[in-house]
């Protein structure tokens, strides 16, 4: 009975062994630049949404999760609340918020040389009841990738702060977001 407990656990360990985290965001400074030079209109972060199904993706059977909260949408929160801080423009209490939906994203580590990844996100931005913006804004990353999988996994796994990092300066960029958090 011992023998068969002692077997549960050795593998109970090596499947959470196998299970990664995606590394902490780092704000794009370029991001926060813009953010300043285009609005000085503090703005609240609400919920993005993540289903479940989305909230796992696969790097070669290693399944890599969001380092913030329980998903990935908690993830794209944190990393728009941490540029909206350096940029002046955060606030708790701020009527005007951003919010959202991740529609798809991917990231794919099973090419030789190059992997690559994409996302989509829905991003409402809100003044109370009226709805100011809405919008799907995606991005997609490339990044070097390899045969092996000791290269290719951490890369991919390191991409996610990249993709995550494009798609808030495609947010930045539209136009109609920028006029809505004026």
């Amino acid at each position: 009975m011992k023998y068969k407990s002692s077997l549960g656990l050795i593998a109970a360990l090596f499947l959470s062994a196998c299970t990664i985290q995606v590394p902490p965001y780092s704000a794009d400074i370029s991001n926060v630049s813009k953010l300043k030079e285009e609005s000085n209109t503090p703005l609240s972060v609400g919920k993005i949404e993540s289903e479940k199904k989305l909230n796992k993706i696969s790097l070669r059977g290693s399944p890599l999760v969001s380092s913030v909260g329980n998903s990935y949408g908690e993830y794209i929160e944190s990393a728009l609340i941490q540029e909206l801080k350096l940029a002046k423009l955060w606030s708790g209490v701020a009527t005007k918020q951003v919010s959202g939906k991740v529609i798809e994203q991917d990231i794919d580590v099973t090419g030789f040389s190059e992997g690559s990844a994409f996302i989509k996100v829905k991003f409402t931005v809100s003044d109370g009841d009226i709805t100011l913006f809405d919008k799907v804004i995606s991005a997609e990353h490339t990044f070097d990738s390899s045969f092996l999988g000791a290269i290719a996994i951490p890369n991919g796994q390191r991409s996610y702060v990249e993709l995550v990092q494009k798609l808030l300066t495609n947010l930045y960029a539209d136009e109609e977001f920028i006029a809505s958090i004026k």
